[in-house]
């Protein structure tokens, strides 16, 4: 039988973490435990969580250290093999868990164990993408090539709350790197995706709210996202199994796509342009390079008017 640590890391979401504690405990497969790490909140959603206290919840508190080290530290107070994660402002449906426990015990040596999601953006809208061509009609299977899937669909097929890893896996791995802003997710999932399989449940169980406070998407740091340095550092090492290499290059490249774009709709123009002219960009997405150089010219304000537009 498969039981969970399911680790919630806490910043300031007091209007939030009642409605992900909700869907937890209503999950219809009741083998876990939830550890709370309240990472130094100063809203009160520290007080709304432990309402929620009884014997099968731990929760910890600690001065205000990210959200790589409250997961990381949540991890260290697991006690059960499998440890899944869940940001406060998220949910799952009541199968949830019963999903990923038949995940794993179809692919039991798997390094991660996904679950598809949903977007449900401010305005109400919720859209999913579609993964019914992985894997023949199943509904599950595993990743041939997570790196090629991540950059061809334009994100990762899972999101952070709605994965699951063995804990040793996690461990060995080094966990989440300490003081990351952006892309501390897909880092991870990338490092373990290198040299473990990668389990999936193509329909969505998860519901990922966008535009909530502390939310990293408006976040634009002047270096490329730590994914791609990972990643780039471990091209230049000849640390790449062979049959990923060019998969690991379009997915930097499109890592690269996705900062510039940032970029452009806080207001960075030259910061912007200059990432357009990597060679990476240039050589891997061309086309793509020149709409953006398009883009460099159009005014900031109708930018996020047009961004604004697509999630009405």
């Amino acid at each position: 039988m498969v039981f969970f640590s399911i680790i919630i890391p806490l910043y300031n979401k007091k209007d939030y973490i009642k409605r992900c504690m909700e869907s937890v405990l209503n999950q219809s497969y009741n083998k876990f435990e939830i550890i709370i790490v309240n990472d130094g909140s100063t809203d009160g959603g520290d007080a709304v969580a432990q309402e929620f206290i009884n014997e099968n919840i731990v929760f910890h508190t600690q001065p205000n250290q990210g959200v790589s080290v409250a997961r990381n530290k949540g991890v260290s107070l697991a006690k059960y093999n499998h440890v899944v994660f869940i940001d406060a402002d998220d949910t799952w449906d009541r199968n949830f868990l019963l999903e990923l426990e038949k995940l794993i015990k179809e692919f039991p040596n798997a390094g991660i164990y996904g679950i598809n999601h949903r977007y449900h953006y401010a305005n109400g809208k919720v859209i999913h993408k579609e993964y019914n061509s992985l894997f023949n009609g199943n509904s599950t299977g595993v990743f041939n090539d997570y790196f090629k899937i991540f950059a061809e669909y334009g994100k990762s097929p899972f999101s952070n709350s709605g994965c699951c890893y063995p804990k040793n896996v996690f461990e060995n791995i080094g966990g989440y790197k300490k003081g990351v802003k952006t892309t501390e997710d897909s880092d991870l999932w990338c490092r373990i995706a290198l040299f473990n399989d990668i389990a999936f449940y193509i329909h969505p169980l998860v519901t990922y709210y966008l535009e909530t406070p502390n939310n990293t998407r408006s976040i634009i740091e002047f270096k490329d996202f730590q994914v791609s340095r990972t990643l780039q550092e471990r091209l230049n090492e000849k640390r790449i199994p062979k049959q990923y290499i060019n998969s690991v290059k379009k997915l930097i490249a499109f890592q690269q796509v996705s900062l510039i774009k940032r970029a452009l709709l806080t207001g960075n123009r030259n910061f912007a342009l200059k990432k357009i002219l990597d060679n990476r960009v240039l050589t891997n997405s061309p086309i793509t390079a020149l709409k953006l150089m398009a883009l460099v010219l159009v005014p900031h304000r109708l930018l996020i008017g047009a961004r604004n537009l697509m999630n009405n």
